[in-house]
């Protein structure tokens, strides 16, 4: 019997202030994959910044993100596009995620969290 769960954190964002909000939500998904959980990561709004190909000025966390796939987390999914088009960063997979899929992933996930 296993004791995983299949995680569902969804990183969103928002003013400047959210960034400890955005830096809890990355930490409890390498704390998940580093327990062998499935960890399911998805960015959006705000926090599509983290994906770009270069770091804004969250850069210590853009960096603590290229870190996910030493705790199995091999691919994220951006939900929706950033807004002037940036390319995505390449030291991570990143999918493209609709609404529909994303509210799929909420129904199959045992734990579902917003950040």
């Amino acid at each position: 019997m296993s004791n995983s769960k299949r995680w569902l954190l969804t990183i969103s964002g928002g003013a400047d202030s959210d960034l400890q909000t955005m830096r809890a939500g990355v930490d409890l998904a390498l704390a998940a994959g580093a327990l062998g959980q499935d960890v399911t990561l998805v960015f959006s709004g705000a926090a599509l910044q983290l994906l770009s190909a270069t770091p804004t000025h969250e850069e210590a966390l853009y960096r603590l993100l290229g870190s996910l796939p030493y705790y199995d987390i091999e691919r994220v999914f951006a939900l929706g596009h950033p807004a002037d088009n940036r390319t995505y960063r390449d030291d991570l997979t990143i999918a493209p995620l609709t609404p529909r899929e994303w509210s799929d992933k909420v129904s199959n996930a045992d734990i579902a969290v917003n950040y």
